[in-house]
C-alpha cells in the first residue's frame, strides 16, 4: 500500500473525521462546526473516508505541475549562465542579459528565488540580506565549513563590512540646471585600472557624458564637457570634485598648465558657467550613486563585449550611454530645458584649451612640452621673435598651437633638429602630370577620324597619309 502525503491542512481534516467514525459519532452539525464547513462538505468527508479512506482528503492537484512551470534544465542553465557572466551582475541587469542574448524570458521574482535558493545573493541585496549573508558566512568560517564560490569572492574581496548610507538630496528642478561631475578608477576592463569620467545631470539622472584616460586630467574632463556642449548645449552650474584634478596645488613649482582648477574655471567663466567644487561627497551623491551602478552594469557589459582596451572602451560608451538613459534616466520633457544654445564644434574647440606663458629664446624659438616651435604668421612665413619676449601658448582640444604676443597670433611648428633633406641626397624631381586628353575630345576627334580614314595595316609604319 502506498504511502499517501496530505498537506497540513487535509491531514487536519482527516483526523477529525477519522476520530468521528472510531467513536460511531451521528452528530454531523458538530463535526461540521470542528471542520469550520457546512453541513453537507460534513457528509461528503464522511463518505470520502468510507470509500476511498485517507487518500480521498488528498487534492487531485497534488502532483500537477502548471503549465508555466520551467523544467530543472533551464533552471541549470540559468544558475550555469549566472555564475560564468560572474557574480557582480544584480538579478535585474541578468534578467535583461538573458532576454537580449540568450532569449530566456523569466520574472524577477522567478530569477530571485531561484538564485536564492542556490544561496546566491544579488549585489544590490537589501542590507537585512547582507546582514543575514554576512553572518551566515561568519558562522561558516567559525565552524570551518566549506564557503561557496561567491561566498569565497565575498571574503576575499573584503565586503563583509556595512556600506555608509547617504542622505537624501532634492533634485534640481530644471533639465540642466546642474551638472554634477567626477571621475572613479577602478579595474573597468582588463588587467589594469583606469579613469571614468562620467558627467549626469542632477534633475533627470541622465547620464550626460563619459571618458576613459589612464588618469584623472584635465584633458578627461575637457572630453567629457566636449561631449555635453555638442549634444546638449551649456549648463546653468558644474559641481565637481575639490581634491583631485581641480584643485591642484601640491608642487612646489606648480605652472599654468598643470593649475587645472585655474584652465577649466576660466573655459567656464568664458562659456558663463558658474563653477562650484566639493570635497564632501554627500554633496554630489548623485555622481557618486552612478559609478556604484556603473560598476555593477559597464563591467559586465564590457567583459561581454570582450572590450580589453582603452579605445574600444571609449567607442563602446557612446552607444551604451544611450542605453543607460532609456532604461533609468527620468523623462525631462514635463521640465524647462536650461541648457543654453548648442555652439559649434570649433568654438569648443578653441575654448576648451590649456594656456601657459612662455618666453621666446634667442633662437627665435619657444619650449613647450620638451619640444621646439617656430612661429609663423598666418602667409607661412616664418617670424623672428625678440628674444626674451613674453607670450601665451594655447594648446587647442585637437592638438594644434597657437602663440599669442600682444594683439597677434602665431602658428606653432615643431622645430627639427635636423634637416629633412641632405645636400648630399640626389633632389628627387617631381615629374608633372600631363594631361592627355581622351581621343573623343574635339580637338583630337578630327586627327583620330583622318587616322582611321587612311590607316593601311599592311604597310609598315600602318598609315599613311592621303597626298
Amino acid at each position: 500500500m502506498r504511502k499517501v502525503e496530505l498537506t497540513m491542512n487535509e491531514q487536519t481534516k482527516y483526523e477529525i473525521v477519522k476520530q468521528f467514525i472510531d467513536n460511531k459519532s451521528t452528530n454531523y452539525k458538530s463535526l461540521s462546526v470542528k471542520l469550520c464547513s457546512s453541513l453537507k462538505t460534513a457528509y461528503n468527508l464522511v463518505k470520502k473516508y468510507k470509500d476511498q479512506g485517507k487518500d480521498g482528503f488528498r487534492h487531485k492537484n497534488h502532483d500537477h505541475k502548471p503549465a508555466r512551470t520551467k523544467s530543472i534544465e533551464l533552471k541549470q542553465e540559468i544558475i550555469n549562465l549566472y555564475i560564468k557572466i560572474g557574480y557582480n551582475v544584480n538579478f535585474n541587469h541578468f534578467k535583461m542579459i538573458l532576454k537580449r542574448d540568450y532569449n530566456i524570458i523569466v520574472s524577477y521574482n522567478f530569477l530571485h528565488k531561484l538564485l536564492s535558493n542556490e544561496e546566491i545573493y544579488s549585489p544590490k541585496c537589501q542590507r537585512k540580506t547582507r546582514r543575514m549573508r554576512n553572518q551566515k558566512i561568519k558562522d561558516k568560517q567559525i565552524s570551518n565549513q566549506k564557503l561557496t564560490t561567491q561566498e569565497q569572492e565575498i571574503v576575499a574581496d573584503h565586503l563583509l563590512d556595512d556600506v555608509d548610507a547617504h542622505p537624501r538630496k532634492e533634485r534640481a528642478k530644471f533639465f540642466g540646471e546642474l551638472v554634477q561631475m567626477d571621475a572613479s578608477v577602478h579595474n573597468w576592463f582588463g588587467k589594469g585600472k583606469t579613469y571614468l569620467h562620467a558627467a549626469i545631470d542632477d534633475c533627470t539622472g541622465r547620464i550626460l557624458g563619459l571618458f576613459f584616460d589612464f588618469q584623472e586630467t584635465l584633458y578627461g574632463y575637457y572630453r567629457l564637457t566636449e561631449q555635453i556642449l555638442l549634444n546638449h548645449g551649456i549648463p546653468a552650474q558644474i559641481l565637481t570634485d575639490n581634491r583631485t584634478v581641480f584643485n591642484y596645488q601640491k608642487e612646489k613649482r606648480p605652472t599654468d598648465e598643470k593649475d587645472t582648477f585655474t584652465q577649466y574655471g576660466f573655459a567656464c567663466h568664458r562659456l558663463g558657467i558658474a563653477l562650484y567644487t566639493s570635497s564632501i561627497p554627500q554633496v554630489k551623491g548623485r555622481i557618486e550613486r552612478l559609478f556604484q551602478t556603473l560598476q555593477s552594469r559597464l563591467i559586465v557589459e564590457m567583459r561581454l563585449k570582450g572590450i580589453d582596451t582603452i579605445e574600444k572602451a571609449n567607442e563602446f560608451v557612446k552607444s551604451y550611454l544611450n542605453e543607460f538613459n532609456d532604461e533609468f534616466a527620468l523623462p525631462y520633457n514635463h521640465t524647462i530645458d536650461a541648457f543654453e544654445k548648442q555652439i559649434n564644434h570649433e568654438t569648443i574647440n578653441e575654448t576648451l584649451a590649456i594656456v601657459s606663458r612662455r618666453v621666446v629664446d634667442n633662437g627665435s624659438t619657444i619650449k613647450f612640452q620638451n619640444k621646439y616651435y617656430k612661429f609663423f604668421n598666418s602667409q607661412g612665413d616664418q617670424m623672428n621673435i625678440v628674444p626674451k619676449t613674453k607670450c601665451l601658448i594655447v594648446k587647442k582640444l585637437d592638438g594644434e598651437l597657437i602663440s599669442v604676443i600682444d594683439n597677434s597670433a602665431y602658428t606653432l611648428v615643431e622645430f627639427q633638429h635636423h634637416r629633412i633633406v641632405s645636400i648630399l641626397e640626389p633632389a628627387i624631381v617631381k615629374q608633372k602630370n600631363v594631361y592627355r586628353p581622351p581621343l573623343s575630345h574635339p580637338f583630337k576627334k578630327a586627327s583620330y577620324d583622318n587616322y582611321l580614314k587612311n590607316y593601311r595595316p599592311k604597310l609598315q609604319n600602318n598609315y599613311a597619309y592621303a597626298s
